[in-house]
């Protein structure tokens, strides 16, 4: 499409010249050096009929003829290609993409024609409208505006993804999407901080004020085990046994599209137990259990010989090394600790839950003072800080069985809600407020958490394995809608957090029978162990009638799990192709 100028002037000799030759031409104060095949870059400044004027980018500018020039809009971007070069006439095309506005500029055009200023935070709401494929009318923008004037602290792409998806607002649901949007959302890290809060709290009390000691560890304790099934001395040496068994038993991966959408479900709820059923031979019980083989062949190697390796997590000596024990047995030499359970606490074997119940019930026989010290101690903190952690963590064992999950996420709710008023409660005063706001924030975690999977099947999976505690997120990409209609198609996502393997993400898809998987590893010593053995994961895959494809892969960079995953679930509001404004209007 040729554009045919009529108010630029030749001054570059004759036309008879080599067509890819240079020439020169005036526009108004401007000379510009023009040949065929030069691309000319600029915006739209004026459009009269067919008359379109280019201001270029270094300040110079031109108006030519262009029978769609109702297409372009002022202020818009163009690209035009030099064709030919004769005479008063410069020859050109439009490149392609060149009636498309680049997102700033159509921020900036929709701020201009909504008559709006262009503050940082406004270009944010409509920059966020716009990735969110969202109306940029000038009633949208101010209605999103105000939305965000509601929570001015945070961030805008937030408030407006949120609303996008149909999440209910609050100032702490907001705080906590940002938190899962940023991938700081993890249960198990803030478990970690606020057991660290409760042991600074007995510290404080325990050296400052030791009159509140047995009053404070008597309240603390009676939280920890509540609910907890304390083995009796007798009982000791089945307990050990039973849980090493637990420790290295394999974790469940959804069965069907419609277990994992129930799996996905409301992970609290008010007085109800969830239930499971069995689990079945399947290609994805088989995925679960060669992948938990690999993982802990890989740990065995990776993993430095644990501190105490003959000690579950059950008992004092995976918390307590040696010297530490015989210091605690010690301090206990002359109270009224049971004998049989001191010497099971020499050896390491006394369960932690039962070491906590002796001292629990001999604290009304304590003086102030020894409360006191014994509540202070690190060896007390260790052991109070390790049966929280055990409270709310679930083994792979656990997972199997039915409304163990949802047992374990009541456990959270309420040991989390006490503790975030424990302080007022037994003290008469919030004097440690950094253990009621950790407390308070893992509760709306957790009610964010419900809140999310009443639409996007997601759930966090804080592991207890043998030697280290693991962070795992399982997603469901496949909507739940998709999933009613055809529960034969199903994408899940397993992502793992592992202390010695780095990260790993697992992307399983199943089509009626064809499965695929994708093992997508941070760390080369892991990936190797996986391309050694995923025959077997393979073959034992087909072997159930199914067509398994897997593909093994080191990550380059980090995938933005959560933002994908809400893509995934997000409702389509169908493409917007090009924008256009007529600012004169």
């Amino acid at each position: 499409m040729p554009i045919i100028s009529n108010s630029i002037q030749n001054n570059g000799g004759s036309s008879q010249g080599i067509r890819s030759q240079t020439r020169t031409y005036r526009s108004g104060n401007s000379t510009l050096h023009l040949r065929e095949g030069q691309t000319l870059r600029g915006v739209i400044s004026d459009i009269h009929g067919n008359d379109i004027t280019l201001s270029m980018e270094d300040g110079s500018s031109f108006t030519g003829q262009l029978p769609d020039a109702n297409q372009y809009s002022i202020g818009q971007k163009a690209a035009f290609l030099i064709t030919g070069l004769e005479n008063n006439t410069i020859y050109m095309k439009a490149t392609t993409g060149a009636y498309l506005l680049n997102m700033e500029d159509t921020i900036a055009q929709a701020l201009e024609e909504a008559l709006l200023p262009r503050s940082p935070r406004n270009l944010d709401v409509v920059r966020s409208l716009l990735s969110n494929s969202q109306s940029i009318s000038r009633e949208n923008i101010m209605a999103s505006i105000q939305l965000c004037a509601q929570y001015p602290e945070a961030d805008v792409h937030s408030v407006i993804t949120m609303k996008c998806l149909g999440l209910p607002m609050t100032n702490e649901s907001v705080l906590q999407f940002e938190n899962y949007q940023n991938q700081t959302h993890q249960l198990l890290y803030k478990m970690d901080a606020l057991t660290d809060s409760i042991g600074d709290m007995l510290h404080a009390i325990g050296s400052q004020v030791p009159a509140l000691a047995k009053e404070t560890a008597s309240a603390l304790l009676d939280l920890a085990l509540e609910g907890v099934t304390v083995p009796k001395m007798t009982e000791q040496a089945n307990e050990t046994a039973a849980v090493s068994a637990e420790e290295n038993s394999e974790a469940p991966i959804p069965e069907t599209g419609e277990e994992a959408a129930n799996t996905m479900g409301n992970p609290v709820q008010d007085g109800s137990n969830g239930t499971a059923g069995a689990e079945t031979s399947t290609p994805f019980s088989r995925v679960k259990n060669l992948i938990n083989n690999l993982t802990e062949s890989v740990g065995s190697k990776n993993t430095p010989e644990p501190e105490n390796p003959t000690f579950s997590k059950e008992e004092v000596g995976a918390y307590l090394p040696e010297e530490e024990r015989a210091a605690v047995h010690e301090q206990l030499r002359d109270l009224p600790f049971s004998e049989a359970a001191k010497k099971q606490l020499a050896d390491g074997t006394l369960s932690v839950s039962r070491f906590l119940t002796e001292i629990k019930q001999m604290l009304p026989n304590l003086t102030d003072g020894q409360a006191g010290k014994l509540i202070s101690s690190d060896a007390f903190r260790k052991l109070v800080k390790g049966q929280f952690l055990s409270n709310w963590t679930i083994s792979p064992k656990q997972l199997k069985e039915p409304g163990a999950l949802t047992e374990t996420y009541e456990k959270m709710a309420k040991e989390w809600e006490t503790l975030s008023h424990f302080s007022q409660t037994v003290l008469g005063k919030d004097v440690f407020s950094k253990l009621s706001s950790s407390a308070s924030d893992m509760t709306e975690n957790l009610n964010f958490m419900k809140t999310l999977n009443e639409t996007f099947p997601y759930i966090q999976l804080p592991i207890k394995l043998q030697n280290q505690n693991a962070h795992a997120d399982l997603y469901v990409m496949t909507r739940k809608e998709a999933l009613k209609k055809n529960p034969d198609n199903l994408k899940v996502l397993l992502h793992l957090d592992m202390e010695h393997l780095g990260t790993l993400d697992i992307r399983i898809a199943k089509e009626n029978t064809a499965v695929s998987l994708n093992f997508f590893v941070s760390e080369k010593d892991t990936l190797h162990l996986f391309e050694r053995n995923v025959e077997l994961l393979q073959d034992a895959i087909n072997a159930q009638g199914y067509a398994c494809t897997s593909e093994l892969s080191l990550k380059e960079k980090e995938v933005d799990i959560v933002n994908d995953f809400l893509a995934t679930n997000k409702a389509p509001i169908g493409d917007m192709k090009r924008y256009n404004f007529d600012l004169r209007a």
